[in-house]
């Protein structure tokens, strides 16, 4: 049963160490071409702007024309923090590793503790 635990922490540590690889690799690309986007790429898209009400898409669409010029110069700033993006991968992976490593020590003790109380409440089968 102890094996069997540890196992399965082994196992969902190396899936949370590709999941943090995937997502690692995804952000420092999405960070490294945010800086080409274009004036033309800060419009309300068509899809959200048919669920919207009317009103919202307006007020929307005008927030985001108001606001081009400021999210264009913050685009131009994200390729520098793609570097960035490796020490956030490794922080959270060390986060998540020790998380699960807590969860598979805990596993161990109480399987240990459950093993010790059963066997202390088996009557004994030798008899004097």
């Amino acid at each position: 049963m102890i094996l069997l635990g540890w196992a399965l922490v082994l196992l969902l540590l190396a899936l949370w160490s590709g999941l943090v690889w995937a997502g690692t690799a995804l952000l420092a690309v999405v960070l490294d071409k945010a800086g080409a986007m274009g004036a033309g790429d800060w419009s309300l898209p068509e899809p959200v702007a048919a669920w919207l009400p009317p009103w919202a898409a307006e007020w929307l669409a005008g927030t985001l024309e108001n606001l081009t010029p400021q999210l264009q110069w913050l685009a131009g700033l994200l390729p520098s923090l793609s570097g960035g993006a490796v020490w956030v991968g490794w922080l959270v992976w060390g986060l998540g590793a020790l998380a699960l490593l807590a969860a598979g020590l805990a596993v161990h003790v109480g399987v240990a503790l459950w093993r010790k109380s059963v066997a202390s409440t088996r009557p004994s089968l030798v008899t004097p």
